[in-house]
């Protein structure tokens, strides 16, 4: 069972990206299952999901510091019980640190269970240029991810797109910085192979 975790600010498109990776899962015969924190511009729509073969838990809690443990594990551990997917995603919402889910769920020690790279979504067109704008949560987010996707290229210059490459270099040198535009499913492919 692969999870993949998927992190960055509200409206930057993770449900989008999401769904495009969910799909290309779905067409290879693979079993899908999602975790979601929050519900954002785009929602999962439920005929969308069935039609996935998508499986849906919704972590309820507002408390994220006092109950993002349980819920993770317990979410984690009923999809894999009762669906056995084969790809979990994990939509971490963006006051939340998705190492720290990783750690939580490299705790539950299920043997099937591969971690992909964490991935953090930036919307290209809003994502502040600089360093000292950024929110605490978005700077370690994009320290911590494997990687960056740059989505809604489409409405991004490309001079703002190759500040903000220059920024997450200088902030996480190791971290791959790919860009989509998740609407349209332009980039995909490039990030599927960068979850491998």
């Amino acid at each position: 069972m692969k999870v993949i975790i998927v992190g960055g600010l509200a409206g930057s498109g993770k449900t989008t990206t999401i769904l495009r990776l969910s799909k290309i899962f779905s067409d290879a015969g693979q079993r899908i299952g999602a975790i979601v924190q929050e519900t954002g511009d785009v929602d999962y729509d439920e005929n969308t999901l069935h039609e996935m073969g998508i499986n849906k838990r919704d972590i309820e809690s507002v408390c994220i510091p006092c109950s993002l443990d349980a819920d993770i594990i317990n979410n984690m551990q009923a999809l894999h019980d009762e669906f056995r997917p084969d790809v979990v995603f994990i939509e971490a919402e963006e006051t939340v640190l998705p190492v720290r889910i990783k750690v939580d769920l490299e705790r539950m020690e299920l043997k099937d269970m591969q971690i992909a790279p964490m991935v953090t979504i930036v919307d290209a067109a809003e994502f502040p240029l600089e360093t000292e704008m950024l929110l605490r949560f978005a700077r370690i987010q994009v320290e911590d991810a494997a990687v960056i996707c740059l989505n809604k290229k489409d409405l991004a210059d490309q001079v703002r797109i190759s500040q903000l490459k220059q920024m997450f270099k200088g902030l996480n040198s190791n971290a791959d910085v790919l860009e989509l535009n998740a609407k349209e499913g332009e980039g995909i492919s490039e990030l599927m192979l960068s979850l491998r």
